[in-house]
């Protein structure tokens, strides 16, 4: 990745993918079911082991997701979340989103409008790179957690653009399966900080959303809770894969690095640098493809391999650099 300068109208294509809270861009695809059910997890429906209350991970696979994922201090793999709430033996996703919607406002942000959305699960997984389910953790009341979440709905909760976790009366997605699962008796969720990214913070200072802290979909997600997973990807080895090689863009945005040098723009939309979308494609094959099944230390090697042939060696410090936030803005 080369230095560059962030573009002003960059900053606007962004805030579209803020606004959906990862989910904007969407497009729909070929959905194949990844992960069904066992003897410990048989299948309630489509051979899918589903409950009330189970959250749903999801990775839209698109700019929006990478620019998420690189706001955190520490890497988290997917970028939106949801709760499962079966209705007539049907499953729903609830989930919190919003679209930018241009105006004359004071802040760019402030014309983010959306709430609580009700949408059928294979519609909902159409739309989507991937998708994992997860039961709730052990003592957590699922149903307790589904009802909380239609509540939501039925009240017409607004959506939170400015991703403040402190205040309930909006909420963003992460916000809102957090508190569904506080509903059904789990501990409360603690943010996580952000980077001390120049460039990062001042594009979240220019929005007016929180700068300090997130909640990332990652913090909801426990590789034993994994009961389900499907998408548009061809197998969790392509997955894996394409986890694994957003793990290493992460590491290697380091204080020298613009967004400019991460994304473009192509027209009035947002897509990644070629250079990126070739390395991100090739991880994904890299591991679908192999014949053997590497653990996930060997697959972040061979990623890390394609990345030093596609950019060059990652600099030494690589490792996240905790500086303050005015420090080269």
């Amino acid at each position: 990745m080369s230095r560059g300068r962030l573009r002003a109208p960059l900053v606007w294509a962004l805030l579209a993918g803020v606004a959906g809270c990862a989910s904007a861009g969407r497009v729909g695809g070929r959905t194949h079911f990844l992960k069904t059910g066992s003897a410990e997890e048989p299948g309630t429906y489509l051979g899918l082991p589903l409950r009330s209350g189970q959250i749903l991970l999801a990775e839209a696979g698109n700019p929006y997701s990478l620019f998420f994922s690189l706001a955190t201090r520490d890497y988290y793999d997917f970028t939106h979340a949801a709760v499962l709430v079966m209705e007539g033996g049907e499953p729903f996703v609830y989930e919190m989103t919003g679209e930018y919607k241009p105006g004359f406002d004071d802040r760019v942000t402030d014309g983010i409008e959306g709430g609580c959305r009700r949408t059928p699960l294979l519609e909902y997984a159409r739309a989507y790179l991937y998708l994992e389910v997860f039961d709730p953790p052990a003592g957590v009341d699922g149903e307790a957690v589904a009802r909380w979440a239609q509540e939501q709905y039925r009240r017409g909760v607004p959506f939170d653009p400015y991703f403040d976790a402190s205040e309930h009366e909006r909420l963003f997605c992460t916000e809102f399966v957090a508190l569904a699962l506080e509903a059904g008796g789990a501990p409360p969720v603690k943010p996580v900080p952000l980077r001390r990214h120049p460039s990062l913070q001042r594009l979240l200072g220019w929005l007016g959303v929180a700068r300090e802290s997130g909640l990332p979909a990652g913090l909801l997600a426990d590789p034993a809770r994994s009961v389900a997973a499907l998408g548009q990807l061809p197998s969790l080895g392509a997955a894996r894969g394409y986890f694994a090689a957003k793990r290493e863009l992460h590491r290697r945005f380091t204080r020298d690095q613009r967004l400019g040098n991460v994304f473009a723009l192509d027209g009035a939309q947002l897509s990644l640098r070629r250079q990126l979308v070739v390395f991100l494609e090739g991880a994904v094959n890299l591991i679908h493809e192999a014949d053997d099944d590497p653990d996930a230390g060997e697959i972040d090697r061979r990623v890390q391999e394609l990345a030093a042939r596609l950019f060059g060696a990652a600099p030494e410090h690589a490792a996240l650099e905790e500086q303050s936030p005015k420090e080269g803005s």
